[in-house]
């Protein structure tokens, strides 16, 4: 049986970080907007780059934290889900259909995309055919959570379901526009396809703050429906 409170402690704490750092981006704003900022503003001017330049790339930061936050998220509950089936210690016939077929792609992956080998491929079946029938553990880890640095409203739809999980309907009206702007920006950064001031040069910090309030909202959802998944015991084949 999970303790939420327990789970929820790294969740948190991530969100706090969030939270700190637009509540201090919002405060520079407020602050530049101000006669007395003229000192500190002289002393942010470049030999190209000046304090508004600055406050840009503080923006684009705030694209990675979200980002980072979005991930480490669906990371950390998918994480729970397979914890939870070491701990019971639980065969392939004790999880449901969806962490069945999840296991038959992981086992089968191992071979690699490139194996051209017939008896390779005879081998592994065999392998995990006895793996079934010898009634061994499953023990799935975090290598095999798929993320890749593309999560957006759609892949995570697609990640719980393959997990049996339920993803909520009730959320903010921008999530979806969100979670893919957040995504889009922290890969243009990531790759360097774009500077950090020409990734947010068009953002506006209030865009940012609406983002930010709604995929919390959304991922403290998610938290709660892995939460339920787990406590009901539902990632099990019959519930009992």
């Amino acid at each position: 049986m999970s303790t939420p409170e327990f789970q929820n402690i790294e969740f948190q704490n991530r969100v706090n970080e969030v939270d700190y750092f637009f509540s201090c981006l919002e405060t520079l704003y407020e602050f530049f907007d101000q006669k007395q900022s003229k000192a500190l503003k002289n002393k942010l001017v470049g030999s190209e780059l000046n304090h508004s330049d600055f406050m840009i790339i503080l923006k684009s930061n705030g694209y990675l934290m979200l980002y980072n936050l979005i991930e480490s998220t669906v990371r950390s509950l998918i994480q729970r889900v397979y914890d939870e089936i070491t701990i019971q210690r639980l065969g392939y016939k004790d999880i449901r259909q969806e962490l069945q077929k999840l296991w038959i792609n992981v086992s089968y992956d191992s071979l690699g995309h490139t194996t051209t080998n017939f008896d390779q491929h005879k081998n592994k079946a065999k392998e995990m055919i006895g793996f079934v029938i010898n009634e061994e553990k499953i023990v799935l880890t975090e290598k095999d959570i798929s993320l890749n640095g593309n999560i957006d409203f759609r892949s995570i739809k697609d990640i719980f379901r393959n997990h049996g999980l339920t993803v909520p309907n009730d959320h903010g009206a921008r999530v979806g526009a969100g979670l893919k702007e957040i995504k889009d920006k922290r890969n243009t950064i990531a790759h360097g396809n774009m500077s950090f001031i020409d990734s947010a040069r068009d953002t506006t910090l209030s865009d940012l703050l609406v983002y930010k309030e709604e995929i919390i909202d959304y991922l403290s959802k998610l938290n709660r429906n892995v939460t339920n998944f787990i406590d009901t015991q539902n990632y099990k084949t019959h519930i009992t």
